[in-house]
């Protein structure tokens, strides 16, 4: 994917970048000392470990004004594919929704194992359509964003981190979904009490969750 075709889509979706409660808290609970946000954006990420006393790093594809400051030399523009720092430099490198973006994930994967001596923090858009959603002609938003080449199912991921050299800990679905959402609002309730009836039903025992995200934790094999 282009820069100037990434710059696009960023500008169309509005919150690249931004910070994710779940994202957030997988972050700071298994994030090292010395952490890189590989693909980091507007470095929203950067600033909440420097915040909490790591020592972070970003670096993206397209520079962004929100580096600017007192900061700025924490930040760096380039290719996930071809990091400019030195093998086992981090305890952690962060990639949040950023494989889907890369041709070569083999090539991405490896250089980040490269740079890492410990952990990965890794999120990318579930790929796996619910049978129920595409009997609804429903999808999520990330099936017609124009800058993904890459759809990860979670066998799909855990395949990818194994054969390039990480063992994954953790996976797990964050971003959760809400159809009862869509079912409420089509019966022309009005949209706060949509909304409530929505939350209710999330109580119910018998209800199936569903995710928008796969959040994977893994930590670099052997050497």
């Amino acid at each position: 994917m282009k820069a100037e075709e990434l710059r696009r889509e960023q500008q169309r979706i509005g919150t690249w970048g931004a910070l994710n409660p779940m994202r957030v808290k997988a972050v700071l609970a298994h994030a090292g000392k010395k952490v890189l946000d590989a693909g980091c954006a507007n470095g929203e990420y950067v600033f909440l470990l420097l915040g909490r006393g790591h020592d972070a790093y970003g670096l993206d594809l397209l520079p962004s004004a929100a580096w600017a400051g007192p900061q700025q030399e924490r930040f760096s523009v380039g290719d996930v594919r071809r990091l400019p720092y030195g093998d086992d430099e981090f305890d952690t490198v962060l990639l949040l929704e950023v494989l889907e973006h890369v041709a070569d994930v083999d090539e991405a994967l490896r250089e980040v194992r490269r740079v890492c001596r410990g952990n990965l923090v890794l999120s990318v858009p579930d790929a796996r359509l619910d049978p129920m959603f595409a009997e609804a002609g429903l999808a999520f938003h990330h099936w017609v964003d124009r800058s993904h080449v890459q759809f990860f199912t979670a066998d799909l991921l855990r395949s990818a981190l194994e054969r390039n050299g990480f063992v994954l800990r953790r996976l797990t679905g964050i971003n959760p979904v809400s159809p009862e959402l869509l079912f409420f609002s089509g019966l022309r309730l009005p949209l706060r009490l949509a909304r409530f009836l929505a939350r209710a039903c999330r109580r119910f025992p018998w209800r199936k969750p569903r995710f928008m995200t796969l959040l994977a934790i893994a930590e670099r094999s052997g050497r």
